[in-house]
């Protein structure tokens, strides 16, 4: 059964918004009241009817011809998915649910966008430490998987020193899929008159020190006042808002939400919480998605009274982009669509597939201890 779940935010004027940057007279003959074409029986027409057939049947393979060579409308195709870099079997599971999934799609996939935690074991060989083959080279098919992997840094990160490991990394492996060219980078797909703008940032505010974090807050506000994609996309590993554990980020809300709002950022795409949510929180411009389900052990959830989507599971989301609307999909590690809705540029959302919300944690111990009885909420 098709659910027709809409959210229609508050509207305001919205703005257009590989390169990475640090820092888009009458024909009687013709006339209604006389036949384009006139066939007649007399022979002395005979040789004008032939000619006016072999001018229509050119005429119509002049119209066929031209109805073919017309441009397909362009489409954007992404994939994201955060904090995964486990090197165990939850990420596995994710990597192969990855494959099936491209190899089915039928249509070609322009990246990956990671929101970080990418790697929670330490890096000791730099580099060249194995885990770069065995976490990421390997775990996630070359030959399916063919496509740019753009890469945020998350918290687990900046631990150890792996920051700086994993942007030496880009620069030393150019021909690899891994990408993270800087600690905030611009990517447009495409390049030349991009369809979509992703703005990759850093959440990590207290690693950043106040000063960079300035700079990046700078810099995010300079990217959108630019020329843009129809589409923009803000990821990061931390939440403005979240079901789950870790809650919402005011600091977040305030210093980057400001922004989205003015500019009308259509997506915001982060990880952080070990699980799937889609959340319209009221009076936001921007649809919020969480796809922290990469492979890292799964927590729980804190609130489940906001949606329409908020579920413990591991798997990534898929989105579609076209001129005129964006589709997102969730996927699970069985291949089922967990859930699924379209978003035109007007910010009007509709759902497809409802996920639902899994039960908040502290409801159900509140159920458990006795608070959640029916004679207490009355």
């Amino acid at each position: 059964m098709r659910l027709n779940v809409t959210f229609q935010p508050r509207r305001r004027c919205l703005r257009p918004a590989l390169s990475l940057s640090n820092g888009y007279t009458e024909d009687p003959d013709l006339s209604p009241k006389k036949p384009a074409l006139r066939i007649t029986s007399r022979p002395a027409s005979g040789i004008r009817c032939i000619i006016q057939a072999v001018l229509l049947c050119f005429l119509i393979s002049l119209s066929a011809s031209a109805a073919l060579a017309a441009p397909p409308t362009p489409q954007v195709n992404l994939l994201a998915m955060g904090d995964w870099g486990t090197n165990g079997d939850a990420q596995r599971s994710v990597a192969r649910a990855l494959v099936t999934y491209v190899s089915a799609a039928n249509k070609p996939f322009d990246g990956m966008l990671l929101v970080g935690d990418n790697f929670y074991m330490t890096l000791p060989g730099g580099i060249h430490d194995p885990i770069w083959q065995s976490a990421f080279e390997n775990m996630y098919d070359p030959h399916i998987l063919s496509f740019p992997f753009y890469a945020v840094l998350g918290n687990h990160d900046y631990q150890s020193g792996k920051d700086a490991i994993e942007l030496e990394y880009t620069r030393a492996n150019p021909d690899s899929r891994w990408k993270l060219p800087a600690r905030w980078y611009r990517v447009d797909f495409p390049a030349d008159h991009p369809l979509v703008t992703a703005l990759m940032l850093d959440s990590d505010r207290d690693m950043l020190g106040i000063d960079r974090w300035q700079q990046e807050k700078i810099w995010l506000a300079n990217e959108l006042v630019k020329p843009r994609g129809t589409w923009t996309l803000c990821c990061a590993h931390h939440p403005l808002f979240s079901n789950g554990g870790h809650g919402d980020n005011g600091i977040l809300q305030n210093d980057w939400g400001t922004l989205f709002q003015k500019y009308n950022v259509d997506f915001y795409i982060c990880g952080h919480d070990h699980d799937l949510q889609h959340l319209q929180i009221p009076n936001w411009f921007t649809s919020f998605i969480m796809v922290g389900g990469g492979g890292a052990d799964l927590k729980l959830m804190l609130h489940d009274s906001r949606g329409p989507m908020s579920r413990l599971t591991h798997g990534f989301g898929s989105f579609t982009f076209t001129p005129e609307l964006a589709t997102i999909q969730f996927t699970t590690v069985d291949g089922k669509t967990l859930h699924q809705f379209t978003r035109d540029k007007s910010g009007k959302v509709d759902v497809q597939i409802l996920g639902g919300n899994d039960k908040s944690a502290v409801n159900v111990l509140r159920a458990l201890e006795g608070f959640g009885s029916s004679d207490e909420s009355k």
